[in-house]
């Protein structure tokens, strides 16, 4: 399996990094694990069709994880012509809160959803979700309440993904990360957690407890970016790995 890094940056965009968007590619099928509000730039900017992507997964409702959508949306029907199916993954309440994130940026866009013949699937804590030959499990963790926070496991095929999502620190993230081929964990903050956010340090202080064969950090504030060396390898955008 792929994973290319759409974007990795926190929202405010420090480093200049792009809203969080990971793509994971197999057997020429493409997926997206969040969707930022960046990610048709990045797309675009790395060549790849909007058009070859057929499943998104959204940990939360916040704009640089699933911000983008309506800018996808808008490329694939007026631009593209979509016909392909495609599949929208996320907590409860997605479908609601995706319609309503294109009817905020681009009013009386909506029925665009409807034409496009979106299939919506909400996944359950603790549960595996089967669609499209995945299997997504979900788990909620600790940020703000109404985004709906989680954190995701991608089963495809052989291969296991992971994604803390935004959260403090929570033990669901011992459940996320057990087994997996890679484990992505936001680590905002230097030393200190923040409300919502992890720190590198609490990270590193727990990192017995993650049962992954590697682990990346994103969601990086100045503080991580600009530290010079650190023992858990950092995600940056455009990076490609292979598992």
């Amino acid at each position: 399996m792929k994973l290319t890094i759409l974007g990795c940056g926190d929202a405010f965009g420090s480093g200049g990094r792009f809203n969080t968007s990971f793509m994971l590619e197999q057997d020429h099928r493409q997926i997206l694990v969040d969707c930022g509000a960046s990610t048709l730039i990045r797309l675009k900017q790395l060549g790849i069709l909007v058009t070859s992507i057929d499943t998104i997964v959204i940990t939360h409702f916040h704009g640089d994880h699933y911000g983008g959508i309506p800018f996808l949306v808008l490329s694939n029907h007026i631009e593209y012509q979509r016909t392909t199916p495609l599949t929208i993954i996320g907590p409860s309440g997605v479908e609601k809160m995706v319609f309503a994130l294109q009817e905020a940026l681009y009013p009386g866009t909506s029925k665009i959803l409807e034409a496009l013949n979106i299939t919506f699937v909400e996944y359950k804590d603790k549960h595996w979700t089967n669609t499209n030959d995945l299997e997504v499990y979900a788990r909620p963790v600790t940020h703000a309440i109404p985004s709906h926070p989680h954190g995701v496991k991608i089963r495809w095929k052989d291969k296991l993904f992971s994604f803390s999502g935004d959260t403090e620190w929570n033990d669901s993230l011992i459940d996320l990360a057990d087994g997996s081929d890679v484990f992505v964990i936001e680590s905002n903050n230097l030393k200190e957690d923040s409300p919502g956010h992890l720190s590198y340090q609490t990270i590193l202080e727990r990192r017995a407890l993650f049962n992954t064969k590697r682990m990346l950090l994103t969601h990086m504030g100045a503080e991580v970016i600009n530290q010079n060396s650190l023992e858990i390898e950092r995600l940056s955008d455009g990076q490609e790995i292979i598992f």
